[in-house]
């Protein structure tokens, strides 16, 4: 069976660019994308057939319409077809038996819209609004053209129902992200506690470093960049306890996943949340705020402990998880689920299915 996987574009190597580069090795698959910036992208990419369909554009709001637009106009010749992103989804008509793997509806016009629009400037916002109009109806049509939708989490699943409605939440099945697990290892816990989330505001950096300013003895290693770096340096000045590492390479991250004590996402209502997998595969315990599909991921006093977004919770939450006795195999064993052969054989079954009903449909 040829497989085309569509994807919006490759400007980093984030989870979900790893993801689909490793279900389309896994499968064989060719993958079509808007753009990629081989600088940044070429290692994984390099074994591939990859097929650019435009050109970058800084400005994300004219780069989502202009994709779109091309994507649109796509009509190609595979056996099926594996969909990953919010942009590339206007090839969906054009293009079956098909599913869709989806992180989350996009949450800048559904879910966090009103936050979107209080903490955006005049003009960014009126920006948005018009973005929005366009993007809105075709989203909600192009959304109804997938055979199958394959959210990565119950969590987004539940979005689905609340923006979508019951027919397209009826064609859903859960799929939880797969990670390379075997490159996850255990070294002995060191004195410090990571956090590898995005510096921007939904993130809730601030609360971690909230928290750990009024924790002098234990130390917060924070990685990644984001809009909010500024501000959150000046938050933890002085603070000799807070560390920020800046963007750090793959093979770091894993080192530092490998020695934490624990790690901590206090993400907002987060789709389903990479670093508590990701910290689980080394054996690390770890502290999530009580939302979302972080929810899913942690057994409390099992494989992590919960807290609520604030920071007395979390100081509470630290110092709970220190009295546990870990049991790091244990921990381990139950992120198992999130391997990357959990989810390839997952999506195969699932493509074998729509498939094998599709050759009786109508279309």
């Amino acid at each position: 069976m040829r497989v085309a996987i569509l994807h919006d574009y490759f400007d980093k190597m984030g989870g979900g660019e790893r993801l689909i580069v490793n279900l389309a090795k896994a499968i064989n698959a060719d993958i079509y994308t808007g753009f990629a910036d081989y600088e940044k992208t070429h290692k994984e990419l390099q074994d591939i057939n990859v097929t650019e369909i435009g050109t970058l554009i800084k400005k994300s709001g004219l780069r989502t319409i202009y994709l779109m637009e091309k994507f649109k106009r796509l009509k190609l010749n595979y056996d099926f077809f594996i969909f990953s992103g919010t942009v590339c989804i206007s090839a969906a008509k054009n293009n079956h038996p098909n599913i869709i793997y989806l992180h989350t509806p996009p949450r800048h016009m559904y879910d966090l819209k009103e936050w979107f629009y209080s903490n955006s400037g005049f003009f960014q916002r009126l920006g948005l609004k018009m973005l929005h109009r366009y993007l809105y109806p075709r989203n909600q049509f192009y959304m109804k053209q997938f055979d199958r939708i394959c959210p990565n989490s119950e969590n987004v699943k539940k979005r689905v129902m609340k923006y979508y409605g019951k027919r397209l939440y009826d064609r859903c099945e859960v799929v939880y992200t797969g990670v390379e697990s075997k490159k996850f290892y255990y070294k002995k816990s060191e004195d410090f506690y990571l956090s590898t989330s995005r510096l921007d505001p939904l993130k809730r950096v601030d609360l971690m470093i909230d928290a750990f300013r009024q924790m002098p003895d234990k130390r917060l290693f924070i990685t990644s960049t984001g809009p909010e770096e500024s501000r959150l340096k000046n938050l933890a000045e002085g603070c000799k306890n807070i560390r920020f590492l800046g963007p750090v390479k793959h093979e770091k991250i894993l080192e530092l996943y490998a020695r934490c004590r624990s790690t901590i996402t206090a993400a907002q209502d987060e789709d389903l949340g990479l670093t508590p997998i990701e910290g689980q595969l080394a054996g690390k315990p770890a502290i999530a705020v009580r939302e979302g599909g972080l929810t899913e991921s942690v057994i409390e006093n099992r494989t992590g402990v919960f807290f609520e977004p604030n920071t007395a919770s979390l100081i509470a939450a630290v110092k709970r998880a220190e009295k546990i006795k870990w049991k790091h195999g244990f921990i381990r064993k139950k992120a198992m689920r999130f391997d990357i052969n959990v989810f390839v054989n997952h999506v195969k079954k699932i493509v074998k299915d729509v498939n094998n009903q599709f050759r009786f449909s109508d279309y």
